[in-house]
């Protein structure tokens, strides 16, 4: 009996994760094995609780984020400082310069308006010398004829006289494009006026020369690259008692009369005895050459 129960005694238990398979075994216990190794590390590394150190360490630890803290604080109070009297230094100088850029700038606009009269003075000034000097000879005065002839060809110069005036316009109520005034419409009236012999014509104030665009720019027409609204109002000097039907006896003209038939647009011509034509923008000189000098 007795060496049964030594036996018995003898005999080892099986092993945990016999018992609850290697598997489940290694879920339940891995993470926390590892939790109580890392606790007894810490004990076998921590003075005796009581002791001089424990307490000295304690005392350090409570009194260390005290510490720190006043620390982080003082660093961020110098940084606040810092950004601060950097942030006013750079609004000072840019208060500076700004000022300094408008100085700068007024003087030069007033620089610029000097300069402009004093161009605009000189320009009347050799006007005046030179139609006084065209006008003391007779081959002056004939050249002088000749530039007045030039100037109102090229539209370089203003002019007055009779001729026609004619009111394009979109139809009543238009919707629609087909009854609305466009570009190209314009371009065949100013061809069929030139056509028969217009001597200056402008559009809405806008005199046309030889390098005056006349086209559509989405809902409006430009005009020397000036929008224009309708009504356009057509200025043609010249003949006014024969311009008028001559102009219908043209492409352009015909065009304008099927326009007005067909689409409702308004075309008038009325004869006019005197109209003034503004000058057209002094054109950009493309290129120039010397003369040959003379021996």
């Amino acid at each position: 009996m007795v060496a049964d129960q030594r036996v018995a005694r003898r005999t080892p238990e099986p092993p945990p994760h016999a018992v609850m398979g290697l598997l489940n075994y290694i879920t339940a216990t891995s993470l926390d094995e590892d939790y109580a190794a890392q606790a007894s590390r810490r004990r076998a590394a921590s003075p005796t609780p009581g002791s001089q150190d424990d307490r000295q360490t304690g005392a350090a630890t409570r009194h260390r984020p005290g510490l720190v803290g006043l620390a982080v604080v003082a660093v961020f109070g110098v940084l606040v400082a810092t950004a601060a009297v950097q942030t006013r230094r750079n609004a000072d100088e840019s208060a500076s310069s700004r000022a300094s850029l408008v100085s700068q700038v007024n003087a030069r606009k007033a620089e610029l308006a000097s300069l402009q009269s004093r161009a605009v003075a000189l320009s009347r000034k050799v006007a005046t010398l030179q139609t006084n000097d065209l006008q003391a000879t007779t081959q002056g005065r004939a050249v002088q004829g000749r530039l007045a002839q030039l100037g109102v060809a090229t539209g370089a110069v203003a002019t007055t006289g009779p001729g026609i005036r004619i009111r394009l316009d979109d139809a009543p109520g238009a919707v629609d494009d087909s009854r609305k005034v466009h570009g190209q419409d314009l371009q065949k009236i100013v061809n069929g006026l030139w056509s028969i012999g217009a001597e200056a014509i402008s559009i809405n104030g806008q005199r046309l020369t030889a390098l005056s665009p006349v086209r559509d720019a989405g809902t409006a027409i430009t005009v020397n690259f000036v929008s224009l609204r309708p009504p356009y109002v057509v200025q043609a000097i010249g003949n006014r008692k024969t311009m008028a039907a001559r102009l219908l006896d043209t492409a352009g003209g015909q065009t304008w009369v099927t326009l007005q038939s067909s689409f409702g647009l308004r075309f008038d011509i009325t004869n006019e005895e005197s109209m003034k034509l503004p000058a057209a923008k002094p054109a950009s000189l493309r290129w120039a050459r010397q003369p040959e000098r003379l021996k």
